[in-house]
């Protein structure tokens, strides 16, 4: 393996493919990269067994071959490299590196032991509009479950049907649904992708500014992401995701209209007395239409918070307790400056909805004290 390439280019696409190979693994090759010459193209790839990245980058190749390099040295290496073009070759099983003012060499580890890249079986292949799937994704990720224990409720569902992808997930605390449009598709498809990958592709937005669409390869077990010089195999998570439509509120006892960024401040306000880490607030529409916000269930003391909201006619009065950090999670995903908060009973999820008619979320309350 002999070759040398840009340092600005090879760092950007290091610290991609960096960010899914995890410190401590079993295998110690799989804290490595692998690199991969063939033509004029250096092929960089790292996997964790769930999720593998391979990026693409020129390079000027007299002898081609592979191995692989620790990710974590050899990414800090380059990034720390001053001059602009490196070289490399293999010399008894390390990676030597060139250029004007540096010499390293890197230990590795060959590259037959590095696990094979997954492969998608028959897949369907579609094509997405990139930043608006990432604006669904950041919106919706937020409500995957962290818990092991349902594998199915961590992470995004996604329903492609005609023009329009449908996405939702839910840790059953809280549920986010957004919809997007898309190329019409001839057959409906169902995807059930990690939260971990989600996390990737939204990243990878900072990477890729402008791009148009990303293509996906659908398979039974795998999905293939392709943007760019970037692709990102996924394994899928196996199993139903719960039919939530039918808990979706068609009714409200009280809808209040409300400026996000008010909400925000007393939500925020009434957290200064959160016990133990965990913040539990209360919203109330009194009789006279006044909304509240207030702490609830803490030794620290207490606060109210009275804001301006539009409170439609026909109201009842209610007051409903809720994980204050679920709210503001809502808030901050929503992307927008007025919330509709409606109400449908104290023991009831409040659907929270924006001026956007493909968006929702819903918040389960807490239940209070008698």
């Amino acid at each position: 393996m002999k070759f040398s390439c840009s340092k600005e280019q090879l760092d950007k696409q290091l610290q991609q493919v960096a960010r899914i190979i995890t410190v401590r693994n079993s295998l110690p090759v799989l804290s490595n990269v692998l690199l991969e010459t063939d033509d004029k193209i250096l092929r960089i790839s790292g996997t964790d067994l769930e999720i593998a990245m391979t990026t693409y980058l020129p390079a000027k190749v007299e002898q081609e071959g592979t191995f692989t390099v620790p990710a974590k040295v050899f990414q800090e290496f380059i990034h720390q490299n001053p001059d602009d073009t490196i070289n490399f070759s293999l010399e008894s099983f390390e990676l030597v590196c060139r250029s004007q003012k540096v010499t390293g060499r890197i230990a590795g580890i060959d590259a037959d032991e590095f696990p094979p890249l997954p492969k998608v079986e028959k897949a369907t292949k579609v094509r997405l509009p990139f930043l608006e799937l990432v604006d669904a994704l950041k919106q919706v990720v937020i409500a995957c479950a962290i818990d092991q224990a349902r594998p199915v409720l961590t992470g995004v569902y996604m329903q492609l049907t005609g023009g329009a992808v449908t996405l939702a997930a839910t840790d059953s605390f809280r549920l986010v649904e957004r919809k997007i449009p898309i190329i019409p598709i001839q057959e409906s498809l169902t995807v059930l992708l990690p939260g971990r990958t989600a996390q990737e592709l939204i990243r990878l937005a900072g990477s890729y500014p402008d791009a148009a669409d990303i293509e996906m390869e659908i398979g039974d077990q795998q999905v293939l992401l392709r943007l760019g010089t970037v692709e990102i195999y996924s394994r899928l998570i196996t199993g139903s995701f719960p039919k939530y439509q039918s808990i979706i509120p068609t009714g409200a006892v009280a809808v209040a209209e409300v400026t996000t960024s008010e909400l925000v401040q007393a939500l925020r306000l009434s957290s200064v007395f959160s016990q133990a880490g965990v913040s539990n607030v209360m919203l109330e529409v009194d009789g006279d239409g006044a909304f509240s916000v207030a702490s609830y269930g803490s030794q620290k003391g207490s606060t109210r918070h009275t804001i301006y909201a539009l409170v439609q006619d026909g109201f009842q009065p209610l007051k409903t307790a809720f994980n204050a950090k679920f709210l503001l999670d809502a808030c901050t995903a929503c992307g927008a400056d007025h919330l509709q908060l409606r109400f449908s009973g104290p023991t009831t999820a409040l659907l929270i909805a924006t001026e956007a008619p493909d968006y929702l979320q819903l918040v389960m309350p807490i239940r209070l004290d008698s």
